[in-house]
């Protein structure tokens, strides 16, 4: 016969991990390639990690704003139309030759992205945020907002 507290305690234990099973969702990272094409099958060495993705839709469609992440840090920003149809490294060499620290989404335009770049691995490296317009996916516009050394 088991006694009464280990069957209480195995049962809450159960009870616990069950749920605990249940209701753990896990995420899986999403590898493109470096032309920006989706594909889960490269191998380390080939692929970008997805770090940022954004929706956003101008002239009726709908497109997709994204940023990948190699393993050495240095990073690719692309465009391309959902489920990354149309997928192509945007055009812009400024935020394509450095790091890609974060991209956010203007409040207040929803075609408006700020993207921090450093330009170096490591502390002291000159760091620029700049804001891109993304209202003409296929001329995109880019502004240098400021710089300094982070």
């Amino acid at each position: 016969m088991i006694p009464k507290t280990k069957l209480i305690t195995g049962l809450a234990t159960s009870l616990i991990l069950g749920l605990l099973g249940e209701t753990s969702v896990i995420a899986q990272d999403i590898y493109i390639d470096s032309n920006c094409k989706q594909n889960q099958q490269l191998a380390e060495f080939d692929r970008f990690t997805v770090m940022y993705k954004s929706e956003f839709q101008t002239n009726g469609k709908i497109y997709w704003l994204y940023s990948g992440q190699y393993i050495d840090g240095s990073s690719i920003v692309c465009i391309s139309r959902t489920g990354f149809r149309q997928a192509k490294l945007l055009n812009i060499q400024q935020i394509q030759s450095g790091y890609v620290e974060k991209i956010s989404k203007s409040p207040r335009n929803r075609t408006t992205f700020f993207v921090t770049v450093r330009y170096g691995n490591g502390s002291d490296v000159p760091t620029t945020q700049y804001q891109l317009n993304l209202s003409t996916p296929e001329k995109p516009v880019i502004t240098k907002l400021r710089s300094w050394k982070s």
